[in-house]
């Protein structure tokens, strides 16, 4: 055998190898391991993929990660103590009746923390968000926590690093958080000033050497977009801080998007997810006593401002196996009595949110979604296409916006949503580190719903019709897009 057939030898062992440890080790799904084999069939090209983005996180990484969240006995005991009360019959009045089950649920998967002292605002934009959120930094008086998959070095991130750097020389605490990925552009030197002002930066899962291109974890991506100011007010949603997400990129405008702003016992839960990220990022091994107190978690009772709307705040991200936020989606679809509304930029659902989806569709219950006329990715768009073409004949209702809705909300009955990071695609149920709200209210659920009536006057219908006009070069790219799409 020459070289190259020896090359080529070791290069199909080691094929092997790793086919094996998805299937053994790893466990990944079926679905995925079949798009990989796939891929690997092309000598070298498929096994340098796989390795630079397709192997698992070890277990040392998934060992740290748990190792370093926040928490503490007092937040176990109040876990434990609002599941007893959920299984108390005597005091299950105090909890939402009707989605009891949904509570427990993110109680026992997620150690989602209920708390019913919220005020909510919901922002529809980038631009109203940012606004918003530079007068609470301007504001702020002991912290600032923040952290994006985006946070670019064009005008709204240089906009928001000048008010922190202001606040930094203040004397308050800044901490920004950015993936390394998601703002592959962006630079430590961007933040100088701001870390010469005191502030501190940190990269999630940064490349090896800070050579950009190798990024081993580069498949795992920290896609959560949280800000929490003084341990009193939280945002999160779906706006990253990049101008395109402001609406200042024609190609993709009109951007439409949704986040919130909330005041309230919720914003906890936000604190504890970005310290818990934070701690990891920085390697941080400190005792988490240094951060379990009243700067970082004032008490909510002595909080002016604060609504009465309940709330639960979701984590989910690939170190699980439970994909918390996607097992909350599909229980609140399963809860459905008369519609479904959702948004999403990308729709690659995996065969468990399918299925809830034609159980739903069967049962009479009417399912909207929403999703983007122009596209940021061509390949997810038409990976997301065929999924769509599978649901029309069970009566889905597709709406396509025009222009870019970047939105990740699930609305039942009116009653009940879930906002935040997740997209509905299998990147966010396993591969990304995301965060959601469930708000638990009528009236915030009604009024979301009237936004999503207004949202559908800028649109056109998907129909078994528009899909039988699609010509064949369409068609082929669909179905080669849909065969990858569980790598995307």
């Amino acid at each position: 055998m020459d070289v190259l057939q020896v090359l080529i030898l070791i290069n199909y062992c080691l094929c092997l190898v790793f086919v094996l440890d998805m299937i053994f080790v790893s466990k990944k799904k079926p679905d995925r391991i079949i798009a990989w084999m796939l891929l690997m069939i092309i000598p070298f090209v498929g096994l340098f993929i796989y390795i630079l983005i397709g192997a698992g996180l070890s277990h040392f990484v998934k060992r740290m990660i748990k190792k370093l969240e926040l928490s503490s006995e007092q937040y176990s005991k109040h876990i434990k103590d609002q599941i007893k009360m959920l299984k108390d019959s005597d005091e299950q009045k105090t909890y939402p009746e009707q989605y009891k089950d949904l509570i427990l649920l993110n109680l026992n998967n997620n150690d989602s923390v209920f708390s019913k002292n919220n005020d909510v605002k919901y922002y529809l934009d980038g631009k109203s968000v940012v606004k918003d959120l530079l007068e609470d930094i301007k504001n702020a008086k002991s912290t600032i926590n923040m952290e994006f998959y985006i946070f670019a070095n064009d005008k709204v991130g240089k906009t928001v690093i000048k008010a922190l750097t202001e606040k930094a020389k203040q004397g308050v605490e800044v901490r920004v958080c950015y993936d390394a990925i998601g703002s592959i552009h962006t630079s430590k030197y961007n933040f100088r000033k701001l870390k010469k002002a005191g502030g501190k930066i940190t990269v999630f899962f940064p490349p090896f050497l800070n050579i950009k291109v190798l990024n081993f974890k580069a498949n795992y991506r920290n896609h959560r977009k949280i800000c929490v100011i003084d341990g009193k007010i939280g945002y999160t949603g779906g706006f990253n801080l990049r101008d395109d997400h402001m609406g200042d990129v024609k190609r993709l405008s009109p951007w439409r998007d949704t986040s919130v702003r909330i005041v309230g016992g919720a914003v906890h839960s936000l604190q504890n997810i970005f310290l818990s990220d934070w701690r990891f990022a920085t390697k941080d091994i400190s005792k988490p006593e240094i951060y379990l107190n009243e700067k970082f978690f004032p008490s909510i009772k002595m909080q002016k401002n604060v609504g009465g709307v309940p709330m639960q705040v979701i984590s989910s991200g690939p170190t699980t196996k439970n994909e918390q936020i996607k097992t909350c989606i599909i229980k609140m679809i399963n809860s459905a009595k008369k519609s479904v509304k959702i948004q999403t930029p990308y729709f690659i659902p995996d065969d468990a949110f399918v299925g809830a989806l034609k159980l739903a569709l069967l049962s009479g219950i009417e399912v909207s979604l929403m999703v983007p006329k122009k596209i940021d990715h061509w390949y997810v768009h038409y990976g997301s296409i065929s999924h769509i073409n599978d649901l029309l004949k069970y009566g889905l209702k597709v709406y396509v916006y025009d222009g870019f809705i970047h939105s990740k909300v699930v609305l039942v009955d009116d009653e009940i949503l879930t906002l935040g990071s997740c997209n509905i695609d299998v990147r966010s149920f396993s591969l990304n580190f995301e965060d959601n709200v469930v708000i638990y209210d009528a009236k915030k659920a009604l009024e979301y719903s009237k936004y999503f009536s207004d949202d559908l006057k800028m649109c056109t219908q998907y129909t078994e019709q528009t899909r039988k006009h699609t010509n064949i070069f369409a068609k082929i790219v669909i179905s080669f897009c849909r065969l990858f799409s569980y790598l995307l």
